[in-house]
């Protein structure tokens, strides 16, 4: 493996132009022409999956899936406490990947590629009595683009929402990503009420297991709208 550079600091989904408003991940794409949906629909950066979860490819699938992502799309590989061996052979395939650690991953293993990273900060039902500790947590990964998602025992995937509130503190601090439960009827609401710097979805927009052509279009249209109204 080549040494990295070390990163500056958190990724900019879909690129730096300021006027794109919140960002928008898809999360959970498993083939070429789920990644082509979402990119058509919208989207700013495709998530893809290497950790467990009914939506979880390889890395290999994961490239051929990909090759044809332009530019100004950020490709996102969401992984649970990898071995090295293991991230760095995802980064041989996928060069262009931003990791997102689900798991408890120290801050050594987030930047051993030396590439922008996102890592994620379960939000527990209790995290607004508990805020000072969720503070605690996400400032050991100054370099990190922030992920607060439902916390649950799959590490994601919950299909919840949680108190939107209990973050919205630390969303003022820095960039940040608010993933859980969020589909075309709430995305609006979410992003009206903490404006962050992006939203993830992944179940909010499938129908049957597959990314859904409506659901998406009407999710990302209701993030645009949402925005027009800051």
């Amino acid at each position: 493996m080549m040494a990295p550079v070390h990163a500056a600091g958190p990724p900019e989904l879909g690129g730096s132009r300021a006027d794109r408003g919140t960002r928008v991940k898809i999360c959970g794409c498993t083939s070429a022409a789920e990644v082509a949906l979402a990119i058509d629909s919208g989207a700013d950066a495709v998530g893809v999956i290497f950790a467990p979860s009914p939506r979880r490819i390889s890395p290999e699938l994961a490239a051929a899936a990909t090759a044809q992502v332009p530019a100004g799309v950020s490709i996102v590989a969401v992984f649970v406490d990898p071995a090295m061996a293991d991230l760095e052979r995802a980064w041989e395939l996928l060069p262009r990947l931003i990791p997102q650690f689900s798991g408890a991953e120290s801050p050594q293993l987030c930047g051993h590629l030396g590439v922008p990273y996102l890592k994620v900060f379960p939000v527990s039902a209790d995290s607004g009595r508990n805020q000072p500790e969720l503070s605690a947590g996400w400032q050991r990964y100054p370099e990190a683009l922030a992920v607060f998602e439902t916390a649950s025992r799959q590490r994601g995937g919950s299909g919840r929402t949680f108190d939107w509130l209990a973050v919205r503190p630390l969303v003022r601090q820095r960039p940040a990503m608010i993933s859980g439960g969020l589909n075309s009827s709430n995305v609006g609401a979410c992003v009206r009420r903490l404006r962050p710097y992006a939203v993830d979805v992944r179940s909010g927009v499938e129908s049957a297991g597959a990314k859904d052509p409506v659901k998406l279009r009407a999710f990302i249209d209701s993030v645009r709208r949402a925005d027009a109204s800051a």
